[in-house]
C-alpha cells in the first residue's frame, strides 16, 4: 500500500503531468491571449471566467448551454484561459475571477489555504485506460508482479491503483515515460502495454496497430470502493463572494448545466460543436469526439456527489479529512 505522505506527494505533480502529456503528443497549441466574449447585455451582470481548452469533455455541458442560450439569459462572460496549475493556482488564491474550472483536489487544496472557492459542480468522471496489444485477459490483475508502464510521470491514476489494491494492483511495478517515448515504443514494438489518459488513448488506438483496451482505472475504483465506476476528477467552481452577491445568477448557471448535461445524455448528442474555436488550439474537434467513447460526458452537482468527493479527495489528501477544522459541506456550494 502507498503511504498516505507518499500520496499526497503524488498528487501534488499529478495533474501537472496529466496536462503535460497533451503537450508531448501535440494535442496541445499555444495558449490563446485574448479574453473571449459571450453576451453584452448591459443588464446582466459579466463574469470571469478562468478555464482550458485541454480539458473538453468536462466543459461540454458548459459551453452547450451558453450556445443555446441559457446561460445568457443571466450573465454575460468573459472568459481567459488559465496557462498551467501554477497559473490557476495564484488566481484561486488571489480570488481573481467568478468561476474556474479545474481538478477537483486542486479546488480542495485552494479553499484550504483560504480561497475563495466552493465547488460547483463535476462534469470530469472517467479518463484511465489499460492499452496493450491484443486483448489481455484479468486485465490489471494481469501485471500483479509484473511492469507496466504508463505516462504521463506523475498520473494519479497510480497512487490509486496502489491505494486500492484491488486485483493486486499494488504489487504492480509501476515505470514512468514521457508520453512521445512511450507512443515511440508502442509503436515500435518495444512496449506491449501502457496505461494512460484519454485523449492520448484515443491518439494511441489510432496509431497502433492491434492496440486496444484492457481495463479502465475507474472500473476498479468503483468495484472496490462499491461506487459507481467513476471518480470526480474536475469541474467548475465558483467565487464565494460572487455567488453570495449573485445567488440567483449562480443557480441559474448550475440548472442550466445539470439541464444541458441531462439533454446532451438523452438525445446522444455530444455537444461538441458548442465548444469555441479557439479550443481547437488545443485538442481538435476529431480527437475529443473518438475520445468519447470512453470519456463520460455527465454533471451532477458537487453537494448532491459529496460522499463520493470526500472519498476521493480522502484518497488523495487523507490529511485534508484529518484536519478538523475543516467544514467539508463548506466545500461545495448550495443555494
Amino acid at each position: 500500500m502507498l503511504s498516505k505522505k507518499r500520496m499526497g506527494l503524488a498528487v501534488a505533480v499529478a495533474v501537472v503531468a496529466v496536462l503535460a502529456v497533451l503537450a508531448g503528443i501535440g494535442l496541445l497549441g499555444t495558449t490563446p491571449e485574448e479574453t473571449l466574449v459571450f453576451g453584452d447585455n448591459p443588464s446582466l451582470p459579466t463574469l470571469t471566467f478562468y478555464t482550458t481548452g485541454l480539458a473538453t469533455t468536462p466543459q461540454i455541458p458548459f459551453w452547450a448551454a451558453v450556445d443555446q442560450g441559457e446561460i445568457l439569459k443571466h450573465c454575460n462572460l468573459e472568459v481567459k484561459f488559465w496557462k498551467n496549475l501554477d497559473d490557476l493556482r495564484g488566481v484561486l488564491l488571489a480570488g481573481k475571477g467568478d468561476l474556474w474550472l479545474g481538478h477537483t483536489e486542486g479546488f480542495i487544496q485552494a479553499r484550504k489555504a483560504g480561497a475563495p472557492v466552493s465547488m460547483l459542480y463535476v462534469s470530469g468522471w472517467r479518463k484511465f485506460y489499460l492499452l496493450t496489444r491484443g486483448r489481455q485477459e484479468g486485465g490489471f490483475s494481469a501485471f500483479a508482479g509484473k511492469e507496466l508502464a504508463f505516462a504521463p510521470a506523475g498520473s494519479p491514476a497510480v497512487p490509486v491503483l496502489e491505494a486500492l489494491g484491488a486485483e493486486g494492483t499494488d504489487r504492480i511495478r509501476f515505470k514512468p515515460f514521457e508520453p512521445r517515448q512511450l507512443s515511440l515504443m508502442l509503436m515500435s514494438g518495444k512496449l506491449d502495454a501502457a496505461m494512460v489518459p484519454e485523449p492520448l488513448v484515443t491518439r494511441l488506438l489510432s496509431r497502433v496497430e492491434g492496440l486496444v483496451v484492457s481495463g479502465c482505472v475507474e472500473d476498479l475504483y468503483g468495484e472496490a470502493t462499491g461506487g459507481l465506476p467513476r471518480m470526480p476528477i474536475a469541474g467548475m467552481a465558483v467565487n464565494r463572494h460572487t455567488a453570495q452577491r449573485l445567488p440567483d445568477t449562480i443557480q441559474a448557471i448550475l440548472a442550466a448545466v445539470l439541464q444541458t448535461s441531462k439533454q446532451l445524455e438523452q438525445t446522444g448528442n455530444t455537444g461538441i460543436e458548442s465548444l469555441p474555436d479557439a479550443f481547437a488550439a488545443f485538442v481538435d474537434k476529431e480527437t475529443v469526439q473518438k475520445s468519447l467513447e470512453r470519456d463520460y460526458v455527465h454533471v451532477e452537482a458537487a453537494a448532491d456527489v459529496r460522499d463520493e468527493i470526500v472519498q476521493y479527495v480522502g484518497l488523495f489528501m487523507p490529511e485534508v479529512l484529518d484536519t478538523a477544522a475543516i467544514n467539508v459541506n463548506s466545500w461545495f456550494w448550495r443555494r
